[in-house]
C-alpha cells in the first residue's frame, strides 16, 4: 500500500512519455520525402503511367516538375519566389518613380 503513491506517478510519468511520443510533431516523421535528385528511371516511368492513362507529358517535364516539388518539400522554393516578388516590387517602384518625375518636370 505505501507504494501506490510512487507507482500512480510513475504511471503519469510513463502515459505523458508516451502520449508526447506518439502524439508530437516529431521531425523524423514526415508526410512528404525530402526532395533529392531525381532519376531518368523515375521519369520514364511516370510517363509510362500518365501515357496509360492518356496524358502524354514529356520526360524533361516531369523531371522538372518533380525538381520543383523537391524544392517546394525542401522550402527553397519559397525563396526563389521571395526573391522573385522582390524584383517584382522594385520594377515596380521604378516604374512609379519615373513615372512621379515625369509628371513634376511637366
Amino acid at each position: 500500500m505505501p507504494f501506490y503513491f510512487f507507482f500512480g506517478l510513475l504511471g503519469l510519468v510513463i502515459g505523458g512519455l508516451l502520449t508526447w511520443f506518439f502524439l508530437a510533431d516529431h521531425p523524423f516523421e514526415s508526410l512528404e520525402t525530402p526532395g533529392g535528385p531525381v532519376d531518368l528511371l523515375e521519369a520514364g516511368l511516370l510517363a509510362k503511367e500518365l501515357a496509360a492513362d492518356g496524358i502524354e507529358l514529356d520526360e524533361a517535364t516531369i523531371v522538372r516538375l518533380l525538381n520543383l516539388h523537391g524544392a517546394y518539400v525542401d522550402g527553397k522554393i519559397r525563396e526563389a519566389q521571395a526573391a522573385a516578388q522582390e524584383r517584382r516590387d522594385e520594377v515596380e517602384q521604378s516604374r512609379v518613380q519615373a513615372k512621379a518625375a515625369e509628371e513634376h518636370a511637366e
